[in-house]
Order: structure tokens, then sequence, then C-alpha cells
């Protein structure tokens, strides 16, 4: 990737966050949403994602999704980790025990019963270093 495209990602990151935590906040709810709602996800993923089981903007929200409650956390890994659409990926940004505790909170406050996801599964699931973009949180 061309670094003027990172930059650019990680631009529009920054300002999606901000102009999304805004909206997340207007949209705090749905009882379900508690078990995974803690710092982690608050940072790398509310913003966008919201809180609720109400769509902020245009993602959509990761509570009470039928699709995470039948994918299950090797899905929300890979998806964390490689974003997906115009989601940015997170394996420049997260570690393998956080992806791991997001995956598994996401699937398990989502009605998933699957085994969980281990920090080792989410290694073997991560892109190449070249492939991430390095942005800090």
């Amino acid at each position: 990737m061309k670094t003027g495209y990172l930059n650019d990602r990680a631009g529009r990151l920054k300002t999606a966050l901000v102009v999304g935590l805004g909206l997340a906040l207007s949209h705090l709810s749905a009882a379900s949403a508690t078990e995974a709602q803690d710092d982690l996800y608050a940072t790398l993923c509310a913003a966008c994602h919201g809180h609720g089981t109400a769509p902020v903007g245009p993602y959509p929200p990761l509570f009470g999704s039928a699709t995470l409650a039948t994918a299950g956390p090797a899905y929300i890994a890979i998806k964390a980790l490689q974003g997906a659409g115009n989601m940015f990926p997170l394996c420049g940004m997260a570690t393998d025990e956080e992806v791991t505790r997001l995956a598994n909170d996401l699937a398990r406050a989502n009605g998933n019963s699957q085994p969980p996801i281990t920090p080792e599964e989410v290694a073997a699931l991560r892109p190449a270093a070249d492939e991430c973009p390095d942005v800090e949180y």
C-alpha cells in the first residue's frame, strides 16, 4: 500500500472517530450491549458502530446482529483484523489479545454459542505486517 493512501485512511478514521463518538453517545441503549461495552470496545469500535442496536450512520450496529450471532468469533476476528468495505482494519492497531477479547465478547453478546477463539488462533488470522496500516489509538 502507498503511504499517501494509509495517511488518508488514518485521517478519515480520526475524523470518523470524532464525529462518530458524538453520534454513538446519542444512541446509548440496549441492555444486551453491556457485555462488550468496555474501554477497548469504546476505543476501537463504538465511534462507528455505536453501543446499541441502532445503526450509527452507514455503519451496522455490532449488537443485535444476526450475522454476528451465527458467524461466531473467528468471523468477527477476521473482519476486525482485515476490515471490510469502508471499515478500517484493526490489524495495525490492536493486539491478538485485544482482538480475541473483542471477538469473543461480541459473539457472546449476540447470543453466539460457538467456542471462544484464542489469541493463537487470532495470530494465525492476522494479515502480514506489510498489509496492516500502522495507526495508533
